[in-house]
């Protein structure tokens, strides 16, 4: 027989039941169980929404596009408890079902805001720069510094420090080496006295005279620098500084 038989037969079939079947709470619950169900079932076929919550993107879509469905929106979201890259919710949920070829849309977890700065000094300026991206922060201006004892393009320092915590995609300025000669004055303000101390001392540089000043800055926080950053200088020039004072120490 024919499929369009079989679906002339279905009015007639409807039409019996509604005759045959006293209309009770029963008569109905068979009607909707027996007739209606199985129609919608055969002629509006659904099928299950994967759970993709906890999986890492790419597993996430190949999931969605392998059970019928495809890929909506792609949301970034702040969320410190789900790993970078991972999903953490998706719309419609998991386990419910829905006709294929609707699109399902993800939050996917961009990791906590604030990140810490990896350490990336001594490293070639292409492997800091990967580093810096992978950490989820952004590369910002990239300087130069005669640093006779490493490797020309070798990175001298980084600002913010490394170790330091700081809010994602923030950019970091990199110093690297350059060859030796005269060379602008490298940018100090920002960096502990220790660490400034260390990149005057690599540049051939002496470091001079340092005050003390109140500020909200940490203690020992380089405030004020000169020569001033840009500024040519040589082998055996100084540098004198003023950084932040401790709480308890407020002498200018």
């Amino acid at each position: 027989m024919s499929s369009r038989r079989k679906r002339r037969r279905w009015p007639t079939l409807l039409l019996w039941l509604l005759v045959g079947v006293p209309v009770t709470a029963v008569g109905l619950l068979l009607l909707v169980n027996y007739v209606v169900m199985p129609i919608v079932t055969r002629y509006h076929q659904e099928a299950m929404v994967p759970n993709v919550v906890g999986m890492d993107r790419a597993a996430a879509i190949q999931t969605i596009t392998q059970s019928g469905f495809r890929l909506g929106e792609v949301r970034t979201v702040s969320d410190p408890a789900v790993p970078t890259d991972r999903v953490v919710a998706q719309y419609p949920p998991g386990g419910r079902f829905s006709k294929p070829g609707r699109a399902i849309q993800l939050d996917v977890s961009r990791g906590p805001d604030r990140v810490t700065v990896p350490d990336v000094v001594g490293m070639s300026l292409d492997q800091a720069q990967a580093e810096l991206s992978t950490a989820g922060l952004l590369v910002g201006e990239v300087e130069s510094l005669r640093t006779p004892s490493l490797p020309l393009g070798r990175v001298v320092a980084i600002r913010p420090s490394a170790g330091t915590e700081a809010e994602r995609l923030t950019p970091v300025v990199i110093a690297v080496s350059a060859p030796v000669g005269s060379f602008p004055m490298p940018n100090l303000l920002g960096v502990n006295l220790e660490t400034a101390s260390g990149i005057l001392a690599s540049q051939g540089l002496i470091l001079g005279e340092v005050r003390h000043a109140p500020s909200g800055e940490p203690a020992g926080i380089v405030l004020v620098q000169y020569p001033e950053e840009g500024m040519p200088v040589r082998d055996g020039d100084t540098a004198r500084l003023i950084v932040a004072a401790p709480a308890q120490d407020s002498t200018p």
